[in-house]
């Protein structure tokens, strides 16, 4: 009965919102929704009695619901001369949650609701209008310890963007204290005329079934219309969907769970594959659209990844591709023809060949490119689709390779792969030692693997060329190779002195060098984009960027508006040094001077990723009567420090990767003044899973620190996790450390 409860009232909300009338206001949707969520008495939402065993929880989740609803209905669109039918789909989601907040660390978490109000990104193709909107609903009430309900006024949100077209929200939940309960709800309704987005991809859910908090009741419903195409998983042991149909056809999914524990800890896990989940998604889109969405259902794992696998084997088609030899051409054009290829070795002939591609993905820009120019070296590059495009050019060439197929670290293994997006692809080539190229974005280097796919297991394709529409592949599977700790590095050396006119604040010229996984977020943020893109044109020989706007019709006549963006970001260097430095140090700098890219590390010839900048920190020095404390422990950065409830666990570790850190400090003694306490700055541990030392002398004038920190792996079982507890430990405990520059 209680499920049947759960489920009608959804089906009465999103009846009701779907047939409203287009001129009803914001307002009267919202009251009609909180009614509907409010006003329909679920079992589950009424209790409010925390379990003895959970009392001292930070907070407890007595229930959890999510719902959707998607329907479908046929319309014409009539564009002057011609008319075509689209689908209108439109989905009511709503989460709804009732929780005891028991500490001041939950009370932060719930205080505040930030939430997309409105977007409507609808547009017009000739006389027709293709709708595509996204509306959300919210409501909160608090229920005090003495029963009190205090209904919070959602009429007080901040927008803290508010365009026509495009408001986000944040509501601030007040009055909330510890000891209370807070009820929320957040519905979203989304109409689309876009049948070409409506893919699996596009529509994926996914559920961790576990939480920061424990979960007493937990459920999920969805109603999909007959006409949909439905497809689930439940990994990791999470129980499976209960599956029916309605008296008008359509298909309903139902999961009702108790008692869901907390994350043990949500540090350095992989969730996909070390809690339970479900997955649902759904697409009523057919045909070649259908084949993108992932391809076949099946119903096993096998059959998943099989018919996920085929879809990608089928994109090794040169009739649909035929420009899949262009990098070849340029790679001839690089070397001045064919005949002086062979002179090259394999090696940088790949290398060449590899930064042609890529100059070709990253080089491209659109008009939307000039108003999100910051977002630029975010980009990443569709690796499935160019690692085919790329085979098959290898193929052509005669060089011997392999297509890998593999999941990340972060994310489902293979054997759970649900859909098309869920897998990437590179291509290995086979020389005396394996070449790898992957492309991922535009600091990602010939030959190199990134961190989230070292040491998984691997699909190894190799291709044949049957004809110029089908390749056959002999199958196999390997496992990556993982970096080592001193291949992932950052090393800096800072030079620190206390400012004359003012001692209590340091001046610190710092010099960094980073290698690996370590360089790409500072290369991402302090590099222009514009120099990222005159470097790719230097090493792939590419147009210059004035020819290449031209040869895009969409950004011809936008060659002004393009200049003006690149050269405002470059005008933002200062900024993005700052907010390096403050995510540093954990404090907003001063007089930040000096701030310099020495080498961009593009390339693997020259991997190196280096920096420096001058700028003045507050706070790190007491005065103590004639003497001065600094702390010394914190120039090189905040370090990590684990909470209690971290410091004992079940889970395997899975670091981001392995890697080393050097800090060199060089601080000036000022005159009249002598450093002491250097005795707590010598450290030294180490175990097989990591290392950390810190050794300080007075050298003249200079008081002289080196620190040196290494995680060795990029997985650990969680029986050595004490060992990794003893490295975040000395760590978090130098950074307390503290000098006295005691008057003479």
């Amino acid at each position: 009965m209680k499920q049947t409860l759960l489920f009608l009232f959804f089906l009465t909300l999103t009846t009701a919102v779907f047939a409203q009338n287009d001129n009803e206001t914001y307002a009267q949707k919202a009251a009609e929704i909180q009614k509907e969520v409010w006003g329909t008495k679920v079992p589950e939402f009424l209790n409010s009695t925390v379990p003895a065993n959970l009392s001292n929880e930070s907070a407890v989740v007595f229930a959890r619901s999510y719902s959707m609803q998607r329907s479908l209905s046929s319309k014409f669109k009539f564009m002057i001369i011609t008319a075509t039918k689209t689908t209108r789909v439109a989905k009511l989601a709503t989460f709804h949650e009732k929780v005891k907040i028991n500490d001041k660390s939950a009370l932060e978490s719930f205080s505040t609701i930030s939430y997309q109000k409105r977007l409507d990104e609808s547009e017009r193709i000739l006389s027709a209008k293709f709708v595509m909107t996204h509306d959300t609903y919210i409501g909160a009430k608090i229920i005090k310890p003495n029963g009190k309900v205090v209904i919070v006024n959602t009429s007080e949100e901040v927008l803290i963007k508010n365009e026509k077209n495009d408001q986000k929200s944040k509501l601030a939940i007040s009055d909330l204290q510890v000891g209370d309960i807070l009820d929320y709800y957040v519905s979203t309704v989304d109409i689309s005329d876009k049948e070409m987005g409506d893919s699996f991809a596009a529509n994926d859910e996914v559920f961790v079934l576990a939480g920061e908090y424990p979960i007493l009741y937990y459920s999920l419903d969805f109603q999909y219309s007959k006409k949909d195409i439905v497809k689930n998983i439940s990994a990791n042991g999470a129980p499976k969907f209960e599956q029916s149909t309605n008296d008008a056809g359509d298909q309903l999914f139902s999961l009702k769970m108790r008692n869901l524990p907390k994350y043990q800890s949500e540090l350095w896990t992989s969730k996909y594959r070390q809690f339970p989940y479900v997955e649902i998604s759904v697409s009523y889109t057919s045909g070649f659209n259908r084949f993108l969405s992932g391809g076949q259902l099946g119903e096993s794992s096998a059959e998943r990844l099989e018919a996920n696998k085929t879809s990608f084997e089928k994109t090794f088609n040169e009739r649909a591709l035929p420009f899949f030899n262009e990098p070849v051409d340029r790679l001839k054009k690089y070397f001045d023809g064919k005949k002086n290829m062979k002179a090259v070795p394999l090696d940088s002939l790949m290398k060449v060949l590899y930064n042609i591609r890529k100059g070709m993905i990253l080089g491209s820009y659109d008009k939307d490119d000039v108003e999100k120019i910051d977002a630029v070296n975010y980009r990443s590059v569709k690796t499935k689709f160019n690692t085919a495009l790329m085979s098959m050019a290898l193929n052509d060439m005669k060089i011997d390779h392999d297509v890998l197929l593999v999941c990340s670290r972060n994310a489902n293994t293979l054997d759970n792969i649900f859909t098309y997006d869920d897998f990437d692809a590179f291509i290995r080539i086979n020389d005396t030692k394996p070449l790898y190229m992957y492309f991922d974005d535009a600091t990602t280097h010939f030959n190199e693997i990134p961190a989230r796919f070292q040491g998984e297991k691997a699909i190894v394709l190799t291709p044949k060329r049957e004809n110029a529409i089908r390749y056959s592949f002999t199958e196999g599977t390997t496992v990556l190779p993982v970096s080592v700790a001193a291949d992932n590095s950052i090393k800096e050396d800072i030079k620190v002195s206390l400012l004359p006119g003012n001692m209590q604040r340091l001046k610190l010229q710092r010099l960094v060098k980073q290698t690996g996984a370590l360089r790409v977020d500072d290369q991402r943020s302090l590099l222009p984009v514009i120099d990222i893109d005159n470097n790719m044109m230097e090493l792939s020989k590419s147009e210059p960027l004035e020819k290449r706007l031209a040869a895009n019709p969409e950004t011809k006549k936008m060659r002004d508006a393009f200049d003006f963006a690149f050269a405002d970001d470059q005008q933002k260097s200062l900024k993005k040094f700052t907010a390096e430095i403050k995510a540093q140090y954990e404090q907003e700098p001063l007089q930040v001077t000096d701030c310099k890219i020495i080498n961009a590390a593009l390339d693997k010839s020259s991997p190196v990723f280096e920096f420096s900048e001058s700028f003045v920190l507050d706070n790190l020095v007491k005065k103590a009567g004639n003497n001065f404390i600094i702390d010394a422990g914190k120039l090189a950065g905040t370090f990590y420090k684990l909470q209690e409830k971290d410091r004992k666990r079940t889970l395997d570790v899975y670091m981001p990767e392995a890697r080393s850190f050097k800090y060199s400090i060089a601080i000036t003694v000022p005159p009249g003044y002598n450093a002491k306490g250097m005795e707590e700055l010598n450290i030294k541990k180490e175990n097989k899973a990591g290392s950390f030392s810190s050794v300080a002398a007075v050298n003249g004038n200079i008081l002289n620190i080196t620190v040196n920190r290494a995680y060795y792996h990029n997985f650990e079982k969680a029986t050595d996790w004490p060992l990794l507890v003893a490295m975040i430990d000395a760590a978090s405990g130098f950074e307390s450390q503290k000098i006295l520059l005691e008057k003479k």
